[in-house]
């Protein structure tokens, strides 16, 4: 799942969905050529289905197309298709294809996360936590359904309830990045840049710790006046002319009205 990314213009958290179609993402065309000329279908066996988890996303995206056009009640490939469609980047559809397979499995705690996910991806978290909370309550060990829940919540503007969630997806999953990373800024989003420049140092040196995570310490640290300092550290990821323009916009920012309200989820 994407993070709180604080980038020009400043953004957090995202996971959406409409009911409608929408322009096709490169992933998507990408999906919709490997699916030309299928030919008849035929159902993938067990051993096929266990494979695929080990190809490319286009791949896996292709396979559960398939399988899910051949037999859209098949709930492995409504659920992998959903996932495999939000992490190529096409939100809306993913979260049609899990929101249809609830319709069947309503309970199913995978496909509520796979919906709530993709609702929370674009922006949509306030209408993803109703999913989120039934999700928990039948798979409360799953550290992901409380991070999303926390992203879904700060999206709401429940900032107190989100951190919350984010601390109970750290007390099942100790030290993750992404977690430690979202926690903080949920802290920033408040105010609290100190706590919140702390917790992304924590989060950058722990092993698998994105880019984006730096990028956001940067933000934090320019959101304190240190300009150069987050300037020097936002160079390492990203060209020096959008390390500036961040820098300007922060100083715009705070030069404003809108200070921290400048900062929302996408």
């Amino acid at each position: 799942m994407r993070n709180f990314i604080f980038i020009a213009p400043l953004a957090a958290l995202a996971i959406s969905a409409c009911a409608t179609t929408t322009a096709r993402t490169d992933g998507e065309q990408a999906l919709a050529v490997a699916m030309e000329d299928s030919g008849n279908i035929i159902p993938a066996t067990a051993e096929e289905r266990a494979a695929i988890h080990s190809r490319d996303l286009l791949s896996q995206a292709a396979f559960w197309a398939e399988a899910y056009d051949l037999n859209p009640s098949d709930q492995e490939a409504a659920l992998e298709l959903s996932i495999a469609l939000r992490r190529m980047g096409n939100h809306d559809r993913s979260a049609i294809i899990a929101q249809q397979a609830l319709a069947l499995y309503p309970e199913d705690a995978d496909m509520l996360l796979a919906y709530g996910m993709a609702l929370a991806s674009s922006g949509r978290g306030a209408r993803a936590i109703e999913a989120l909370q039934r999700s928990a309550a039948s798979n409360s060990s799953n550290w992901q359904v409380h991070n999303t829940l926390g992203i879904s919540l700060e999206q709401a503007g429940q900032a107190p309830a989100a951190r919350n969630a984010f601390r109970a997806a750290l007390s099942l999953n100790p030290g993750d990045p992404s977690v430690l990373s979202n926690l903080a800024l949920s802290h920033a989003l408040s105010g609290d840049v100190e706590v919140a420049e702390q917790m992304l140092r924590e989060a950058m040196i722990r092993p698998g710790a994105a880019a984006a995570i730096r990028q956001n310490l940067a933000l934090v640290i320019a959101l304190q006046g240190r300009f150069e300092e987050a300037e020097e550290m936002a160079r390492v990821d990203v060209t020096p002319e959008m390390a500036e323009a961040n820098m300007n916009y922060v100083r715009a920012m705070l030069t404003s009205q809108r200070r921290y309200d400048a900062v929302t989820a996408n």
